[in-house]
This record gives C-alpha cells, sequence and structure tokens, in this order.
C-alpha cells in the first residue's frame, strides 16, 4: 500500500506491480474514507501532502 502525492504515482504503481505482480487499485483521498484509518500527512517518497492511495 501507498500513499502518494500525484508525482510519485508512476513510481508507486511501478513498485507495486513488481512486489504483487498485479495492477494496483487507485483510489483519491478526497472520495474515500475508513474509520479505522486516517491518511498519513505526507506522501510515502516526500514530504509533500498524499492525494492517492495505491492498494
Amino acid at each position: 500500500m501507498y500513499v502518494i502525492c500525484e508525482d510519485h504515482l508512476e513510481q508507486a504503481i511501478e513498485e507495486f506491480v513488481d512486489v504483487y505482480e498485479s495492477p494496483p487499485d487507485l483510489y483519491h483521498l478526497d472520495k474515500v474514507s475508513f474509520t479505522d484509518w486516517t491518511a498519513p500527512s505526507h506522501c510515502d517518497f516526500c514530504p509533500r501532502p498524499p492525494i492517492f492511495l495505491v492498494v
């Protein structure tokens, strides 16, 4: 699972496919919510705010 900014979307997808050998599901963080999970305040690859959840 990756929580990433727009600039790192392609990198996160490539890493996900390398690890899981299948395409990920992509979610826009503004359009999803989970009761037991809060999105981190920064991208997994940089200090920018995250926009996407890659799972």
